[in-house]
């Protein structure tokens, strides 16, 4: 078995490549020999402590012969590996492990926070100050160690440097001992204080500090510790006319607000403030990465391996501890000595619910009692084999398979194998196949109660599609997608596929492209989901949704105008309809036959049934061929949601007419005037008399992007206030030339529109965008609200002043803290405005903020604009507004010691000039 094993594995890594992983995987090369899959992982796991086998610990796990490898490709050292990354970063000369990339998390929430710190580490000349922002346990501790690991293995400090860690905590009560244990007390200086002694500034030279409870300090020891941040001198306690130097990295942690905490001054000093989030905060695969590896420690330690019930591991997730991580790792380490007390002479430890600590019984039951234990299968933890930890669920391999197929075939695209066309269409039918396979093939029982829940929500979100979009509800569209959630759960899969990071933005551009409608709609729907299930979905997540309706023709956002033949005769209204219907290609008529000797009022039945089934909002066109128009009007008028349009006529070429205005968008209104234009017939359009809804518009002029965006932000704001007023983003095209014909005036009554260009609409308040970012039109904003119900002024105005302001656009900075850089902005425009002598307006002043904070980013990240073929013309030619650019953001140069390029110059003119 050892040999047939051995001759297969070396045969395959001679054709190893980063296209074939799957058939290095424990569980592929089990089933090509035949082999259990703990069998062949036995064997592998053995080889690779041994030294003869490699193993890559990324999904999926692989291994490849060790000889073989070093043969046909490059030398190793080692035989274990985080990633493929690190194993060909090893051929480059390069460390082979990552500290900081290895951290759990560093692929997901803690990916801006380790660019963060990998960027302030690279930093010349001894870095930048760090502060790490979070609650207590959060691993903050965990993080300044890994972040001195990286410094090594970056060779910016040797082995022998030092790491140094102080709780200013344990000082509270003493801040003078603080001071004199960070910067040293001369003989004399206090009583005790019989020889000099050096503080931990000096001992730390060349090496890292950490100064946990950084708040502790008194102002007196910040302003001590910020001089020494200046010049690299400080003095002992004692004597201030000594001068010593160290060169030492900075680490801070705190758990509080840093703003009401610290001194301005000696926040003017952290340039990187990196935020940590709590366990509770960290997604549910995160959450199940860190419990596993507590648990796999735990096994080394006891040397046993040790089963988890799924009730255990559910409580763990769902639990909200203070001491966060650190409590969670305590709590799975009593467990463990539990299990172990009761089954000393077993081979493995079982823990249970009652293994865990009495605290956690008030707690237990509220876990338990949500009924979320079935979602996770009981684990097996084994520190020689931590593979087995691997996706054993049918289900959860399905949908791996299927989102890795995303990117896999991306790649044959890129490459010119397949056309764009074929792509969608494979894509769609994968996604399709999975989502059978989901529903109908699944041998695995749901917890009925989780699968209701979510079917429940998601059939909400799709009645907010069907109200605000025309996008009608669809039972298996619900069912399909609750599949997909129930079993994905929170998981990012494709955070393991190695080509992820590089093909996600040509990914999401691509669908952005071809199926732009659709990644809308998506867009639209997993954003009501996730308000609903408190969850933020992923790229990965809108990437199939958007694939799921596109195939199922979801992908045109249709007028959502219903249309109605009704004729006398056994079948005159069918007949025409199913004419029209396929002569036109688009299911876009119904028909109601009537008897000869139908009355009005079983006209009217009809109409009323049809009204009380149907989502007519947007509109109802009726083509009836007898008389008496107005007594329908009258009689439908009060039952009818949306405007109605009875046309006293019907033959094929009027429904056609009426076919090809409903395909070109056009509205009631637009429809009433051009049917038949110049043909005396009989028509008529009704709207609703019951109380209209009240409604905003956003638009833009460059498309529906900006309108979105203002519309979710308008929809945060105004969270308290969302039943009795509806926001709706409209195309700006469509307002500036229709006005009040278009369909959201017919249906609601719109007290506003917000928008980058006002659409010139009479008796509708517009409001710029620059004007609500430059806070002077929220006032008048919250005016028109109040007049329409009751608002709580003071608080609806703070939520307004922060979404829309330019820190809370900008606040996705990674390295700069935006309070600082947004300061330097303004200082730095105040003097541009007075050397120029004008004023910018307000819009051009956020788009100056906007574009040098990111500027300033862009340079300290040393990312590169494009070239301007005509930068030395424009250069003399301006020369004096150049200069006075140049002279005006000469501070912002010497607070992030960086050089701003003529290049920049010129696009900052742009923006103040153009």
């Amino acid at each position: 078995m050892e040999k047939e094993l051995s001759l297969y594995l070396k045969e395959i890594t001679k054709s190893f490549n980063k296209e074939n992983l799957k058939i290095f995987s424990a569980n592929d090369i089990a089933n090509k020999i035949n082999l259990s899959r703990s069998t062949v992982s036995s064997y592998l796991n053995k080889e690779v402590k041994e030294g003869n086998i490699i193993k890559v610990k990324e999904y999926p796990v692989i291994f490849l012969d060790k000889e073989v490898f070093i043969n046909n490709y490059f030398k190793i050292k080692l035989n274990e590996y985080e990633s493929l990354e690190d194993l060909f970063r090893e051929n480059n000369g390069l460390s082979s492990k990552d500290s900081l990339s290895g951290v759990i998390g560093a692929k997901g929430s803690l990916k801006e926070q380790i660019e963060q710190v990998k960027t302030a580490v690279l930093y010349p000349k001894n870095g930048l100050p760090i502060m790490l922002l979070g609650p207590s346990g959060s691993g903050k501790t965990f993080l300044a160690k890994c972040i001195y690991d990286y410094c090594i293995q970056e060779k910016l400090l040797t082995n022998k440097s030092p790491f140094i860690s102080l709780n200013c905590a344990q000082y509270y009560n003493n801040p003078e001992l603080l001071s004199s244990e960070l910067f040293g007390y001369v003989k004399g200086a206090f009583t005790g204080a019989d020889k000099d002694k050096k503080g931990l500034l000096e001992s730390a030279d060349g090496g890292v500090l950490f100064l946990d409870e950084v708040h502790r300090l008194t102002d007196e020891g910040q302003e001590k510790l910020f001089t020494f941040m200046d010049s690299g001198e400080f003095s002992p306690v004692g004597d201030n006319s000594v001068k010593k130097s160290s060169k030492v990295r900075l680490i801070f942690a705190t758990t509080e607000s840093i703003q009401s905490t610290f001194l301005p001054t000696f926040i003017r000093r952290l340039p990187v403030v990196v935020s940590i989030p709590s366990f509770s905060e960290r997604p549910n695969q995160e959450k199940l990465s860190l419990i596993d590896s507590f648990f796999l420690k735990e096994s080394e330690i006891l040397d046993k391996s040790i089963k988890v019930s799924s009730q255990v591991i559910s409580f763990l997730l769902s639990s909200n501890f203070e001491g966060n991580v650190g409590k969670i790792k305590n709590i799975i380490k009593y467990s463990c000595g539990s299990g172990y007390t009761r089954s000393k002479k077993n081979d493995y430890i079982n823990v249970k619910i009652t293994d865990l600590p009495i605290e956690c019984e008030s707690r237990i039951k509220d876990v338990l009692g949500y009924q979320f234990s079935s979602r996770y299968q009981d684990r097996t933890y084994d520190y020689k084999y931590p593979e087995l930890l691997d996706i054993s669920r049918s289900e959860d391999k399905n949908i791996a398979n299927t989102y890795f197929q995303f990117i896999e075939e991306y790649k044959e695209l890129e490459k010119g194998s397949i056309s764009s066309e074929q792509y969608i269409n494979k894509m769609k039918n994968n996604v399709n196949m999975l989502l059978d396979n989901l529903v109908f093939n699944s041998n695995s029982s749901k917890n009925q109660s989780l699968f209701s829940i979510i079917s429940f929500t998601i059939r909400h979100a799709f009645k907010y599609m069907e109200e605000n979009y025309g996008i009608k509800q669809d039972g298996n569209k619900i069912l399909s997608i609750a599949s997909l959630l129930y079993y994905k759960e929170e998981h990012e899969i494709l955070i393991n596929h190695p080509d992820w990071n590089s093909l996600r933005p040509k990914l999401l551009a691509f669908i952005n492209m071809h199926m732009e409608n659709s990644v809308w709609l998506s867009k639209m729907m997993l954003k009501n989901l996730g308000e609903q299930l408190d969850y933020d979905f992923l790229d990965e997540d809108l990437i199939f949704i958007s694939f799921y309706l596109n195939s199922t023709n979801m992908q045109k956002i249709r007028s959502g105008i219903n249309s109605i033949i009704l004729a006398h005769g056994y079948s005159t209204a069918s007949s025409m309809a199913n004419v029209a219907n396929r002569l036109l290609k688009r299911n876009l008529f119904q028909a109601i036959d009537m008897p000869i000797d139908t009355k009005i009022e079983d006209i009217e039945n009809k109409v009323i049934d049809f009204i009380e089934n149907n989502s007519i909002e947007n509109g109802l066109i009726l083509l009836v061929d007898m008389g008496s128009l107005s007594d329908l009007c009258n009689k439908l008028k009060d039952k009818i949601r949306g405007p109605l349009l009875l046309i006293d006529y019907v033959s094929t070429p009027i429904v056609l007419e009426v076919g090809s205005l409903l395909l070109q968008a056009k509205n009631i209104d637009e429809i009433y005037e051009e049917v038949l234009n110049g043909v005396n017939i009989e028509r008529k359009i009704v709207y609703p008399t019951i109380r209209k809804k009240k409604a905003i518009l956003t638009c833009c002029y460059t498309g529906m992007g900006s309108a979105v965006q203002i519309h979710d932000i308008l929809e945060k704001s105004l969270n308290r206030e969302r039943e009795e007023i509806t926001i709706i983003p409209y195309d700006y095209n469509k307002l500036m030339k229709n006005k009040k014909r278009e369909l959201p005036f017919q249906i609601y009554d719109v007290i506003s529109i917000i928008g980058t260009e006002n659409p010139q609409i009479d008796g509708v308040n517009y409001i710029g965008l620059e004007h609500l970012i430059g806070g002077e039109e929220i006032d008048g904003f919250i005016s028109i609200l109040k007049e329409n119900f009751d608002v709580d002024s003071d608080k609806l105005k703070k939520d307004l002043v922060f979404n829309f302001s330019t820190k809370k656009i900008i606040e996705n900075l990674t390295i700069l803290d935006a309070n600082k850089i947004l300061s330097s902005i303004e200082q730095a425009v105040d003097r541009l405005e007075k050397l120029l002598d004008m004023k910018l307006s307000n819009n051009r002043r956020f788009l100056l903020y906007l574009h040098t904070s990111c500027m300033v980013e862009r340079i300290l990240r040393k990312e590169d604009v494009d070239p301007q073929e005509d930068i030395e013309d424009f250069m003399e030619k301006e020369k004096r507004k150049v200069d006075i650019v140049k002279y005006s953001l000469s501070d912002i140069e010497k607070e992030y010691t960086i050089e701003i390029s003529d290049l920049e110059i010129r696009l900052i003119c742009d923006i103040i000039f153009n």
